[in-house]
């Protein structure tokens, strides 16, 4: 069986012979003076030689611990070398990221987001899967899972990029039919949900003190977004979205609001890493650059 070298040695002999003791030597390496003492003797030991002649105050290589700290010195430049064009090389983000997203989210910010990180980072490869069911980031090697809503308690690491709200929607038309003094009005009329709130049968709105709970008649239902903004703006039903997928459609009129003086719930959108990885540089500027970016 070949013999495996502690090649840590290296470092405490090159250490002691430049600072010429073991105290010196120690307090460059950031360590105790039995520590050093005891790898040098283990080192002489394993190369069957002196290398160091010792006095009260002083060491000297021998004549094979000269040769020996040149070879020595050399294979430490040569590692700590290797270990700075490592670190140089990634500090360019390159390589590939793996990310997941549920698909109305991932359409609508990831993708385009993206891209723009891309032009940024050229040798960053993204590979997305966007899919309303949850995905194990660990299992599946995911370097990156958005989610939305309120989170369950897990393992994973959690950055909150913002908040939203859930909001009552519908086209112009509807409004005029829907929009009320309060939201009474809504018990019973035409209402198309999303697959993500498929259990949700009731809807809080609140106002200060003032709660009304809403039972909307669910005529249709939909599992992504892009149908049931189309559904809702070319019809006569209203829906509950968040607001940021709906931002858009709000600005230019094509959907209106109902009740703005009236809350339903919040929730957040996170970016979520798997625990106790290194995070590479291209996911760590990904990350960085989505704090500023992602949701404009």
């Amino acid at each position: 069986m070949t013999r495996r070298n502690n090649l840590n040695r290296l470092a405490h002999f090159v250490a002691t012979v430049d600072a010429g003791t073991i105290t010196g030597a120690a307090a460059a390496l950031g360590i105790s003076k039995a520590v050093v003492s005891k790898q040098l003797q283990l080192l002489e030991a394993d190369i069957g030689t002196p290398l160091l002649l010792r006095n009260t105050r002083h060491l000297q290589p021998t004549e094979a611990g000269r040769v020996f700290y040149e070879d020595a010195k050399s294979a430490l430049t040569q590692a700590n070398n290797a270990y700075e064009r490592v670190q140089e090389r990634d500090r360019k983000p390159r390589g590939v990221l793996r990310i997941t997203a549920p698909v109305d989210f991932g359409v609508s910010y990831v993708a385009p987001f993206a891209a723009r990180f891309q032009e940024v980072y050229p040798d960053v490869t993204v590979n997305m899967r966007l899919a309303d069911s949850l995905v194990d980031i660990i299992e599946d090697r995911y370097d990156l899972a958005f989610r939305i809503g309120q989170l369950s308690d897990s393992s994973n690491r959690a950055r909150k990029l913002m908040s939203f709200e859930e909001i009552a929607v519908c086209s112009p038309t509807s409004a005029a039919k829907l929009q009320s003094e309060c939201p009474s009005n809504l018990n019973g009329a035409p209402f198309i949900r999303s697959h993500a709130f498929a259990s949700k049968t009731e809807w809080v709105f609140e106002k200060g003190g003032d709660k009304r709970i809403i039972v909307p008649k669910i005529v249709s239902e939909a599992n992504i977004t892009l149908a049931i903004r189309a559904y809702v703006t070319a019809g006569f039903c209203f829906t509950v979205l968040p607001d940021f997928l709906v931002r858009d459609e709000l600005k230019d009129g094509k959907l209106t609001r109902l009740f703005p003086d009236w809350s339903l719930r919040n929730g957040g959108i996170y970016a979520m890493t798997p625990p106790n990885r290194v995070r590479s540089n291209a996911l760590q500027r990904f990350l960085e650059m989505a704090d500023s970016e992602l949701l404009t």
